[in-house]
């Protein structure tokens, strides 16, 4: 059913317009049947042939403007706006109009009478298929009839719908999709599917080739019935690849879905894309199964694990999913995403899997984390404990091996980026200085950051260059040596005492 118009004030009429609307005015008074409905069968009482009397008696004025704004007052709405149209060639002038928004956009038109002004605008555009509608959509409720519009003019069905030939062309050669055959030729792809059972014709279009059209609609658009869509069956089809087992079956488009594509809620992107959702959690209410966008990969665990694009960390969080039993299905194949989906419930044995419960519990704390990062911490913070476990630990530490026993292990734990940060903060004493030059070397730094020292501050950190890059790399006892020849070759008088 169409929208309500809105009304809006009077405005003076151009003359170009007023010219045209007067023509048009004409032309309806010379054959009122151009705004009769063509019956498409035979019917033992035509209901419009009445009207069609009626409007005969409005004929006899037509020349007569006062008469026919009469004839506009009372009587029959569709009569009086026959009357109230006609009304403008024989008065031969338009000096005002008003205009309505509708769906279509804004429309101009006369005030006469008193007519439903829908009616009114209908016949005093009765040469728009669209505008043109709007007489007849309660005739078509009251008489359980379905009346089409076209180019050519009305027609109409009383027992069923019955798509006129010419109705059915001009639609379809207006479709918004490009269809050979109606089809857009990706039949792999899930789509949209729809039955115009009177036309006897089928369309499909495919997720891909979809927008935000919705096909239904637009073949319905000039169609005033009870239910312009009962003469349309749509579903989507949709199906899982791979062959396996666990993924056959029929599932069929929920009705729900369907009324709210027919009610304009859903365009045809958006049905076909809430279709693959309720399918996705039906398959997840049946059991384990992992499914990935269309591809389907059963019970395989394995298979699904080295079909997503993604981190080895990221499958090895996943892995704890598959264990627990419980079905992984999404429509993407990205495992960043996967993880982000099944977050919720199995946040903490995804942590856990890559480091330890202990972790995942301080990680789970950190709630400005995404998914994602809350794993990358995971993981850095087993590594950094992995790291030092295998480092010796000391106590009473001089400035110049507290500072070499830093940089090391921000190097071991967090990288070179830790590292380079700790230095920028590092005090500018010389010592110090040399010790951070020699640091910047063993990670291959140095050369494009030796701007930053003074040549003696470069020349003293080149001779302890060997002991930080032992450090950076070792473990243990080597680790201990190196630090100790630090310490030593730089002149510093410290000692390094191993913790207890």
């Amino acid at each position: 059913m169409p929208r309500r118009a809105r009304f809006r004030g009077i405005k003076k009429t151009p003359k170009n317009m007023e010219k045209e609307m007067l023509a048009t005015s004409k032309r309806l008074a010379d054959d009122p049947s151009q705004v009769m409905p063509r019956c498409l069968e035979e019917v033992r009482k035509d209901p419009f042939a009445k009207m069609e009397k009626r409007i005969g008696k409005v004929l006899r004025y037509k020349d007569d403007p006062e008469k026919l704004i009469k004839l506009a007052g009372k009587g029959d709405q569709l009569v009086r706006a026959y009357a109230a149209a006609i009304s403008l060639s024989a008065s031969g002038k338009l000096p005002y109009l008003t205009t309505a928004d509708l769906p279509v956009g804004t429309v101009s038109y006369a005030l006469r009478g008193k007519v439903d002004r829908e009616k009114l605008i209908a016949l005093q555009h009765f040469d728009d298929p669209d505008l043109r509608l709007l007489a007849y959509w309660d005739m078509a409720r009251e008489g359980k009839m379905h009346i089409y519009s076209t180019e050519r003019g009305l027609s109409c069905s009383f027992t069923a719908p019955k798509a006129p030939e010419d109705y059915v062309k001009e639609m379809l050669d207006n479709l918004p999709y490009r269809v050979t055959d109606g089809n857009c030729g990706h039949r792999e792809r899930p789509g949209v599917r729809l039955r115009w059972i009177s036309a006897n014709k089928e369309l499909r279009v495919c997720a891909e080739c979809a927008g935000d059209v919705n096909t239904a609609q637009h073949l319905m658009a000039r169609v005033a019935a009870p239910d312009p869509y009962d003469d349309l069956k749509v579903s989507v089809e949709h199906a899982y690849t791979g062959g396996r087992q666990e993924c056959q079956g029929d599932f069929d488009t929920p009705a729900e879905l369907v009324q709210r594509y027919l009610q304009g809620d859903l365009d045809d992107s958006g049905l076909i894309a809430a279709h693959v959702a309720a399918k996705n959690e039906w398959m997840r209410q049946r059991g384990q199964v992992y499914i990935l966008g269309q591809e389907c990969f059963g019970k395989d665990g394995e298979a699904f694990l080295s079909a997503l694009k993604g981190s080895d960390m990221e499958r090895k969080a996943l892995q704890a999913v598959i264990v627990s039993g419980s079905p992984i299905v999404s429509e993407q194949n990205q495992s960043g995403k996967v993880i982000s989906e099944m977050w919720g419930a199995h946040g903490k044995a995804m942590l856990t899997a890559i480091s330890d419960a202990t972790t995942a519990d301080r990680v789970l704390g950190l709630k400005e984390l995404t998914p994602g990062q809350m794993l990358s911490e995971a993981q850095r913070l087993v590594r950094e404990r992995e790291a030092l476990c295998t480092l010796p630990r000391y106590e009473g530490l001089g400035k110049i091996g507290q500072l070499a026993d830093t940089l090391a292990k921000a190097q071991k734990t967090e990288g070179a980026s830790a590292m380079l940060r700790l230095i920028e903060r590092t005090a500018k004493e010389h010592l110090l200085r040399a010790v951070c030059f020699a640091f910047l070397n063993a990670v291959g730094e140095g050369q494009s950051r030796k701007w930053q020292f003074s040549n003696e501050e470069r020349d003293y950190g080149e001779h302890l260059t060997m002991h930080a890059k032992v450090m950076v790399e070792g473990c243990g006892e080597e680790y201990h040596h190196a630090l100790l020849l630090l310490l030593r070759d730089s002149g510093s008088g410290e000692s390094a005492v191993r913790a207890p």
